[in-house]
């Protein structure tokens, strides 16, 4: 093995190598490192941009739900709670989803409403953003979201109407119509939740639809918070169940992209099977003399395999670094901007992952060591003797 490294120093690494041997180096090295920092942002990008809507869609209600198989609203009389509820009781957001209609000055809107508990207005991930104090919200305030505000022309402190259309005629008049007043306004990025969906004060909601304590089930917003003990007749839906066609949509996208970037990182290691050759026509007689003198092939394929993936290894190092530069950009400035209402976000996220950068980095020393044995294969098989007399 010493010689093996003393030839490859001598050969390769010596201040008299010409500018073709120094360019061909350069050349591999851009290639390799232009193709793991591909690789690595688009991998970076189906993992934030998946991050991204699942942080979304969990910051309005929650990474998984709990509810009744056959009823709507259950009492949350504690002799009537479920087993795993007394575990779980303080990490679960209880909530009331109700259909109505909001009539503003202008115009009117069916809507969906989310009754919580006051204290978690402040808790829920959706509100982290807000600027006003959560804390002061009373039983006749109401959370909408940018789109129901904007369609209605709805501004903080205006008075709205809520309406149940299922209360009977035949009632009180005025009971049919609760008035509020709007605290906040929400933006989730999600035209389907900031066009349709408001926040109550569950007491309210509850009192409203003559609910007394009953409640539609629980939101979970710890995504390591494992529920596995929900027993009939309750049942728990992930983020993934409720969300099926969106998640398998992104599964079924982002499978091709990476396909698509995978070869185009092999492209670059067939520009390295050229350096390989040019590497060796311009050693070659240095070599035919090594192998006159008794150097087997396999010590001299390990010559060159060890400087492919030594060319890889820096390639692909440049390739991180470049691919966390670019990444870091594009968090920082957003150059590059999506539709919100079709892809729920902005900007394109990408995240830097470590495991990713390991994982393109051993894949890039294996493909180093394949394509490097490729074209050695009929390289070694020439005879020194021709070489030599040429």
């Amino acid at each position: 093995m010493k010689l093996v490294f003393l030839v490859l120093k001598r050969l390769f690494f010596s201040s008299q190598s010409n500018f073709l041997f120094k360019t061909t180096n350069i050349v591999s090295i851009i290639s390799l490192a232009l193709g793991i920092a591909s690789l690595n942002i688009v991998l970076g990008a189906v993992s934030g941009f998946e991050n991204k809507v699942s942080e979304k869609l969990s910051s309005i209600s929650g990474y998984t739900t709990i509810n009744h198989l056959f009823e709507d609203e259950f009492s949350t009389d504690q002799s009537l709670m479920p087993d795993f509820y007394s575990g779980f009781s303080s990490s679960l957001v209880p909530y009331v989803e109700k259909p109505a209609i909001l009539k503003s000055k202008d115009n009117s809107s069916n809507i969906l409403i989310y009754g919580l508990d006051k204290k978690d207005f402040k808790e829920f991930n959706l509100f982290s953003s807000l600027n006003t104090n959560l804390d002061t919200i009373s039983e006749n305030h109401i959370v909408v979201g940018s789109l129901l505000a904007k369609n209605l022309n709805l501004s903080i402190g205006d008075e709205i109407v809520i309406f149940n259309p299922l209360i009977s005629k035949k009632g009180i008049e005025r009971s049919r119509f609760l008035l509020l007043e709007i605290k906040e306004i929400y933006h989730s990025g999600i035209e389907d939740y900031d066009s349709r969906l408001v926040f109550i004060p569950i007491n309210t909601v509850q009192s409203y639809f003559n609910l007394e304590d009953s409640i539609t089930g629980w939101m979970n917003f710890d995504p390591s918070l494992n529920i596995d003990n929900v027993d009939y007749p309750f049942y728990q839906l992930s983020l993934n169940d409720r969300h099926s066609d969106l998640f398998e949509w992104i599964d079924t996208q982002q499978w091709p992209i990476i396909f698509i970037f995978s070869l185009i990182v092999l492209v670059s290691y067939f520009n390295l099977m050229g350096s390989i050759n040019i590497l060796f026509y311009e050693k070659r007689y240095n070599l035919a003399i090594m192998k006159t003198y008794g150097m087997s092939n396999s010590k001299i394929s390990l010559i060159f395999i060890i400087q492919g993936m030594i060319l890889a290894f820096i390639g692909a190092i440049f390739g991180i670094l470049l691919s966390l530069f670019i990444i870091f950009m594009q968090e920082e400035f957003q150059f590059i901007s999506l539709s919100e209402n079709i892809y729920f976000v902005s900007y394109l996220p990408i995240i830097f992952s470590i495991n990713n950068a390991i994982y393109t980095l051993f894949f890039s020393l294996i493909c180093s060591v394949l394509f490097s044995s490729i074209s050695l294969a009929y390289l070694l098989s020439i005879n020194p003797s021709k070489i030599l007399k040429n």
